[in-house]
C-alpha cells in the first residue's frame, strides 16, 4: 500500500517555518510529574482506553462521532493570562500581544487561517476543533477583570513551576504564564514552554496550565502547541520516547490519522522520515458492522501542530482526543476540563463570558492600573536615593491602550510633575529630591476609552539625609522607636515573606533587625501555601543613613562592627547558600562598592535548626568586624546590606533560617565585647568599645545590689557605684565625665557571691 511521495517532495520548499528548532519541555515535565505521582500515568491510560474504545463510535470517511453529540458545537474556554516580569526586556508583554494571541488561537482552533499551503495527502484530514478562547471577565472572587495578572518578580529568570504564581482556580479558568526565560535544563536547545497534561491536574492543581518564554508570545505556533497538550495531545513522535528527529526512533500519538514519524526539529527542504509510516493503514468496523480499511497517508503530517516544523494544522483525529477531554458525556473527561466548558462557569455568576441570555460578552473595558519602574541604571530596581541623585522614573502603566500618564512628586523633586502624551513602555524621566524620607508620588494613567485612573505611591522611593551622621560615637540598634532608626530604610521588592524587618529581640536590648529567611511555606514543591516562589534569585535590601566617618583619625584603621546571630537549616555545608552582600556608595547612591560577601558560618554562628530560630540570651550573639577602606572614609558614606536568601540540594525549600543584627558602630577597635554567663546572671558592658558613657547591664538577677569599680590600665580608680537591682535588667551608668581619656578600663561587677571583671575600651 505504499504510495507516491513525489507530491509531499514537491512542495516541501513551500513551508518556510521558524528559523530555530521549537523546543517544548512538556515530555520533560511529564516524565518528572509521574516519577512523584505514579497515578498520572494510570489516570493517562484510562483516558487512552477511553479514546481507543470511542474509535468504534466514528465514521472513518469523515473522522466524525456519529452519536447525536454534534462536533460542530463551540466548546468555550475562560483564560487567564499571568504576567511574571521584571519591569524590562521581552518579559513585560504588552496588553495588546496578549488580546492578540488570543485572537490568534482562535483563529487556529476554529480553522479561520489560509489552508491552500496544506499538502494535498492531509488536506481532507484537516480538523475545525470548533474551540474558542476568551479572556475571562470575572476573576475568582467575582471583581470584573481583563483576564491578565502582573507581578514584578525575581522568579521571571527561570522560576518555571515556582515562577507559577497568582493562579486561579484551574477547574474555572485555563491559567497561562510568562517568564523572561524557561530556566529548565533540556538537552538539544532552549525550552520556549511547557504544559501540563490535563491527566496530571489531579495531582498537581497548583501549577495547571502552560507557561512559555516570553518573547514567543508572537511567533504563531508554540502557544497553539502548548494549548494542544493541556487539550490531551502529544507530540506526533510521542510513544518513540526519543528526541524529536532521532534518527530511526518513529514514534506514535495515540492518534490514527496523523501518522508514526520521528518528528521534525525544523521546517524546510530537508529529508523527512518516510520509513515510519510506510504502508501504514488502520481498520475500523463501518456503519454497518463490516471491517472498514482507512488507507491514510504514508509520508509524515510534517505540517502538524503537535510536531516541531512547520506547525500549522490539527487533524479531525486530534480534534476528537481534545474534545473528548472536554466533554464529560461517557466519561471522556479528564482533568477536570470539562468544567472550564460547563454554562455554570461562562455565567455571569463565575467567568461571565456568557451574559444572562446565554450571548458572548465581549472582553471587558477597564480603566488603567498605573504603575511605573526607578532605578539609577542597569535592570535592577533603586528606590533608595540621596539628594541630588537623579532616578530614572520608566512608566509601566498598563491595562486598556494608554494615552497618557503623569506623575507628580513631593519632597523637593526637581520636576514637580511629569506628564507622558501617547507614551511607551520605554518613556521615562529622571527626577532628584531634597527633602529627606519616603516620597509621595500621584501617579495618573489615562485609558483610551476608559478614562483616568490614580494610584498614590507613599512607600516607595525614600530620600535619605542631605549631611551624613558623625560615625564618631554612633551606634545603631535598630529601634524604630528612636527617629534614627527610621532612617535605615528596608526594601522588600518582591513583596514575599522572605524581607529585612525590625524586631524585639536584640543584643542587650529589646531590638534589632532581622532578615526572616525561615521557608514558611508548607509544601514549596506543590506551592501549597503561599504560592510565591522560592527564593533563588530573592533579594531585600537595608540602606544605612549617610554616614560621615572624617570624624576618625586618618592613621587609625576604621571598622564596622555589629552584633550578630544566625542559624541556617541544614548541617550540610553544600546546603547553606544564603549570603548578604554589604556594599557602599560614596556619590549619593548611584554606584556601589562591594566590602564584604557573607556566607555559611559567617551569618551562622548558632549551627542548624529545623524550626524558625531566633536568639533567646546574649550569648546568641557573635560579633563581627567588617574593615573600611580609605575610600569609604568621606563625609558622606552610605551602605547597603543585601540578603540574598538561596534553596538548598532539594532547590525549593530556602536553605536558610533567620538572621539578626543589633549594635552596629564605627570603631578603629576591632568589635570587643565579653559575654559572661554565670548561673541565672548576665552581665554585661555596652557600648563597648566607647566614645561616651557606657552602661554596666545585670540580667536576671532580683534583690541584690550591685557594687561597680573602675580603674584605668594602671589600676588607678576612676569611678566607683553601687545601685540596688530588681526586675530582669538593670542599668548602671558610667558616666563619660570619668572616661575622659581614650584607652582600656577594668571594670569589676559584684552582685552578692558573683564576681565579673570586663575590659572597656574608650576611643
Amino acid at each position: 500500500m505504499k504510495k507516491n511521495l513525489f507530491l509531499l517532495l514537491c512542495l516541501l520548499g513551500l513551508f518556510a517555518g521558524k528559523s530555530f528548532a521549537q523546543k517544548c519541555a512538556t515530555d520533560e515535565e511529564s516524565k518528572r510529574l509521574k516519577q512523584l505521582h505514579p497515578e498520572i500515568a494510570v489516570e493517562e491510560e484510562r483516558f487512552n482506553q477511553f479514546v481507543r474504545q470511542g474509535l468504534s463510535h466514528l465514521d472513518p470517511r469523515v473522522l466524525a462521532r456519529t452519536t447525536s453529540r454534534k462536533d460542530t458545537v463551540y466548546y468555550d474556554i475562560p483564560v487567564v493570562l499571568h504576567v511574571i516580569h521584571s519591569y524590562g526586556g521581552a518579559d513585560y508583554v504588552t496588553d495588546n500581544d496578549m488580546y492578540n494571541l488570543i485572537a490568534r488561537m482562535n483563529r487556529t482552533y476554529s480553522l479561520q487561517y489560509d489552508t491552500s499551503v496544506i499538502i494535498a495527502p492531509f488536506k481532507k484530514y484537516v480538523g475545525k476543533a470548533y474551540i474558542r478562547f476568551h479572556l475571562a471577565n470575572r476573576d475568582p472572587q467575582g471583581n470584573v477583570t481583563t483576564g491578565v495578572t502582573r507581578r514584578f518578580s525575581y522568579l521571571t529568570f527561570g522560576g518555571d513551576e515556582q515562577a507559577k504564581v497568582d493562579q486561579w482556580s484551574p477547574t474555572s479558568y485555563y491559567n497561562i504564564w510568562f517568564e523572561n526565560v524557561i530556566g529548565m535544563a533540556v538537552a538539544g536547545g532552549t525550552v520556549l514552554a511547557y504544559a501540563h497534561f490535563p491527566s496530571s491536574a489531579d495531582s498537581d492543581p497548583y501549577h495547571d496550565g502552560v507557561i512559555c518564554a516570553a518573547q514567543f508570545i508572537n511567533d504563531g505556533s508554540t502557544l497553539e502547541h502548548e494549548t494542544g497538550h493541556y487539550l490531551s495531545l502529544y507530540h506526533t513522535w510521542n510513544s518513540s520516547g526519543a528526541a524529536c528527529g532521532t534518527p530511526g526512533a518513529c514514534g506514535d500519538d495515540e492518534v490514527d490519522d496523523t501518522p508514526p514519524t520521528v518528528g521534525h526539529p525544523s521546517c524546510g527542504p530537508t529529508p523527512y522520515d518516510t520509513i515510519c509510516a510506510n504502508n501504514y493503514f488502520k481498520i475500523y468496523p463501518d456503519m454497518s458492522g463490516a471491517d472498514s480499511l482507512v488507507n491514510y497517508p504514508d509520508t509524515t503530517n510534517v505540517q502538524n501542530m503537535m510536531d516541531y516544523a512547520c506547525e500549522l494544522m490539527f487533524t479531525k483525529g486530534q480534534v476528537v482526543r481534545m474534545r473528548y477531554a472536554l466533554d464529560s458525556a461517557g466519561g471522556g473527561e479528564i482533568g477536570h476540563r470539562d468544567l472550564l466548558i460547563s454554562q455554570d462557569n461562562l455565567s455571569p455568576n463565575f467567568t461571565n463570558i456568557y451574559d444572562a441570555s446565554g450571548n458572548l460578552v465581549p472582553r471587558a473595558d477597564l480603566k488603567p492600573i498605573p504603575d511605573f519602574f526607578a532605578n539609577y541604571s542597569g535592570s535592577k530596581p533603586q528606590y533608595f536615593t540621596c539628594p541630588g541623585t537623579a532616578l530614572k522614573f520608566t512608566n509601566k502603566s498598563w491595562r486598556d491602550t494608554i494615552t497618557a500618564a503623569k506623575m507628580i512628586f513631593d519632597h523637593g523633586a526637581t520636576i514637580d510633575s511629569q506628564t507622558w502624551i501617547n507614551p511607551t513602555y520605554s518613556s521615562f524621566v529622571s527626577n532628584s529630591f531634597t527633602d529627606p524620607g519616603w516620597v509621595k508620588i500621584a501617579m495618573t494613567a489615562t485609558g483610551n476609552n476608559t478614562g483616568d485612573s490614580t494610584i498614590n505611591f507613599n512607600n516607595k522611593i525614600f530620600v535619605a539625609d542631605a549631611t551624613g551622621t558623625p560615625g564618631t560615637g554612633y551606634i545603631q540598634e535598630f529601634d524604630t522607636s528612636i527617629a534614627d532608626g527610621a532612617k535605615w530604610p528596608t526594601f522588600n521588592y518582591f513583596n514575599n515573606e522572605f524581607k529585612w524587618q525590625f524586631c524585639n529581640r536584640g543584643y542587650y536590648d529589646h531590638s534589632s533587625i532581622e532578615y526572616l529567611g525561615y521557608d514558611m511555606r508548607v509544601n514549596p514543591l506543590l506551592g501549597v501555601y503561599p504560592q510565591t516562589g522560592y527564593p533563588k534569585g530573592d533579594y531585600d535590601d537595608l540602606f544605612s543613613t549617610p554616614m560621615d566617618l572624617t570624624g576618625f583619625s586618618s592613621s587609625d584603621p576604621l571598622n564596622m562592627n555589629f552584633m550578630y546571630s544566625g542559624a541556617s537549616r541544614s548541617s550540610t555545608s553544600a546546603d547553606i547558600n544564603d549570603t548578604m552582600i554589604i556594599s557602599y556608595s560614596v556619590n549619593g547612591a548611584k554606584n556601589w562598592t562591594n566590602l564584604a560577601v557573607l556566607s555559611k558560618n559567617s551569618l551562622n554562628n548558632k549551627g542548624s535548626l529545623s524550626i524558625p530560630y531566633a536568639p533567646i540570651y546574649d550569648g546568641d550573639w557573635a560579633a563581627k568586624t567588617i574593615p573600611l577602606p580609605a575610600a569609604a572614609r568621606t563625609n558622606y558614606v552610605v551602605f547597603r546590606f543585601r540578603f540574598q536568601p538561596n534553596v538548598g540540594s532539594d532547590g525549593y525549600y530556602s536553605s536558610g533560617n533567620n538572621f539578626y543584627m543589633d549594635r552596629l558602630l564605627f570603631s578603629p577597635f576591632t568589635a570587643e565585647v565579653s559575654l559572661i554567663k554565670q548561673d541565672n546572671s548576665d552581665i554585661v558592658i555596652a557600648p563597648n568599645p566607647t566614645s561616651g558613657n557606657a552602661y554596666v547591664i545585670v540580667k536576671n538577677v532580683d534583690n541584690s545590689v550591685a557594687h561597680i569599680a573602675v580603674t584605668d590600665i594602671a589600676g588607678r580608680s576612676v569611678y566607683t557605684t553601687s545601685q540596688q537591682l530588681s526586675g530582669s535588667e538593670t542599668r548602671v551608668e558610667i558616666p563619660s565625665s570619668v572616661l575622659s581619656v581614650k584607652g582600656i578600663y577594668m571594670v569589676q561587677t559584684r552582685t552578692g557571691n558573683q564576681n565579673s571583671t570586663q575590659k572597656l575600651v574608650v576611643y
